[in-house]
């Protein structure tokens, strides 16, 4: 196996892949199973990239270790000190608005899979999110 899946919880981690295995961040932060690994692609899947959270630890530990981290730190660093996130905010503020109207609840989350949500109804803020990603 030349890649693994690191998310928060593996157990609520709905999809599995050929090839790749779906790891805990705890797991591959203070684990050694991953340390001696070379040529492993990690894709860094937990919620928060923010300095000093698991998602940031998470690629900080891969490059450290000779993987390749997906995302790197540098991009980390740079989504957090760039403004196009902010225009990029901006920009689907109305959407996102239109789209959550309905919505009742205190707390709303928004899964994207691949650029995709699993209900139609977000589709267009799925859509939209990973297009302003890609920019």
């Amino acid at each position: 196996m030349s890649a693994i899946l690191v998310t928060e919880n593996v157990r609520r981690w709905p999809m599995r892949f050929k090839g790749a295995e779906v790891v805990s961040a705890r797991d591959y932060l203070v684990g050694g199973a991953w340390a001696g690994r070379r040529g492993l692609r990690v894709y860094n899947l937990c919620r928060t990239y923010g300095y000093q959270t698991l998602g940031y630890y998470v690629s900080l530990l891969a490059a450290a270790r000779g993987h390749r981290p997906f995302p790197t730190v540098e991009t980390l660093q740079d989504l957090r000190l760039s403004p196009v996130v902010r225009i990029v905010s901006e920009q689907l503020e109305e959407l996102i608005q239109k789209s959550l109207a309905r919505l009742r609840g205190p707390r709303f989350e928004l899964s994207l899979y691949f650029g995709r949500n699993l209900a139609k109804r977000y589709e267009a803020i799925a859509r939209a999110s990973s297009a302003s990603m890609r920019s």
